[in-house]
């Protein structure tokens, strides 16, 4: 009887083990299907957001002129840039050489020649660097090499000292950075009493008249740009 008793009470206890079980896997299914419900209706939202995000662009752009806004914002970073014109030839006599130029890469493109091409970085760098108007440097290779073709130093498009330099480039970075130290700074050593192309002349060159051949060269290489800058904005307007 005891027997049958203890089989009965295992039998029992079994099946209540099983349910147990059954139930607790019932709980963890239910609860990944929750989870995935969940993911899936995220999802589902997200996709519901960007679809209407990409609805309101396309209505918005259907009320936009694009060739007139292309030409407006070109027309805008012309005018924001700092103005180039196209100065006297007095004008540049009074010009202050450290003041920054307004003339980019692009600009300097337009009138390098000869041995002057390729280098037009190079200028606008040095300009940045150094605080040397890149023009004013330009045109002082440009009168003491012909325009980067006659050095009677290696790479020396300057007549500055007397030695010769690595590449055309690093003649140019040595002769902004001595033009900026000593001949534009008030107080260096062969400052000339202005910080303008006359004011170099009196301790650079021995020539007297040597400021007007180089603004010769500045006059004319500002009047295409700054002719360049106007037919830009013309042409958009």
């Amino acid at each position: 009887m005891d027997t049958v008793k203890k089989k009965k009470r295992f039998k029992n206890g079994f099946l209540i083990l099983l349910l147990v079980d059954l139930l607790l896997l019932l709980l963890i299914c239910s609860s990944a299907a929750a989870v995935v419900w969940a993911a899936q209706n995220m999802v589902e939202e997200a996709e519901k957001k960007e679809a209407a995000k990409v609805e309101a662009m396309y209505e918005k752009a259907s009320e936009v002129n694009l060739p007139d806004s292309l030409r407006q914002y070109t027309a805008d970073r012309l005018t924001k840039q700092e103005s180039i014109p196209a100065y006297s030839l007095e004008q540049i006599y009074d010009l202050d050489l450290r003041k920054p130029s307004g003339v980019t890469e692009a600009d300097l493109k337009l009138v390098t020649s000869q041995g002057l091409v390729g280098l037009e970085e190079a200028f606008v760098r040095a300009e940045e660097k150094y605080g040397v108007n890149c023009v004013f440097l330009m045109s002082i290779a440009s009168l003491e090499s012909a325009k980067g073709t006659m050095m009677f130093r290696p790479n020396n498009m300057f007549g500055y000292g007397r030695s010769g330099f690595s590449s055309k480039s690093e003649g140019i970075n040595v002769v902004a950075k001595g033009l900026s130290s000593k001949y534009l700074k008030p107080g260096a050593s062969l400052y000339g009493g202005s910080p303008t192309v006359k004011g170099v002349n009196k301790r650079y060159a021995a020539n007297p008249q040597w400021y007007a051949k180089v603004g010769n060269y500045m006059v004319d290489y500002y009047a295409v740009i700054s002719k360049r800058h106007k037919e830009a904005l013309s042409r958009i307007k």
